[in-house]
């Protein structure tokens, strides 16, 4: 699968995919698909999709996520974006998560390769709702 998105770092993508399919904080599922922009342009991209770990006040839960590989990654950050079940809704006091469940942890608006990797970002993104979940459910 990964060898039809071609990207441009194979052995990279590659690495970044295996970190977050293995993951202990995460449960991932590998999918080729179209990731739509907001400039109304798509590209069919490599995605991981399933949750990542955050306790809140002593529970666990199961955050819904997307990570898209872009072409040129790890050179550029990957899209990271909370996707709430039909029951969930993205809490309108998040400072992690915006509206439309873009993931704007510092973890991202900070990512260089080569000190940047998936593995890390699954930490800083489980850190992160942990402190303040970006979902909430009726």
């Amino acid at each position: 699968m990964i060898e039809r998105a071609q990207p441009t770092n194979y052995e990279l993508v590659r690495q970044d995919i295996i970190e977050g399919i293995q993951s202990s904080i995460s449960n991932l599922v590998l999918k080729l698909a179209e990731c739509y922009y907001s400039d109304g342009n798509s590209k069919e991209l490599l995605c991981l999709a399933g949750t990542v770990v955050c306790q809140y006040k002593g529970n666990r839960y199961n955050t819904p996520i997307e990570i898209w590989f872009q072409q040129d990654h790890p050179q550029v950050p990957p899209l990271a974006y909370v996707k709430p079940t039909p029951d969930m809704y993205i809490s309108t006091t998040s400072r992690d998560v915006q509206p439309d469940g873009a993931v704007i942890i510092p973890y991202l608006r900070n990512w260089r390769h080569p000190n940047s990797d998936l593995d890390t970002l699954l930490n800083a993104m489980s850190q992160a709702f942990s402190q303040s979940p970006p979902v909430y459910s009726n």
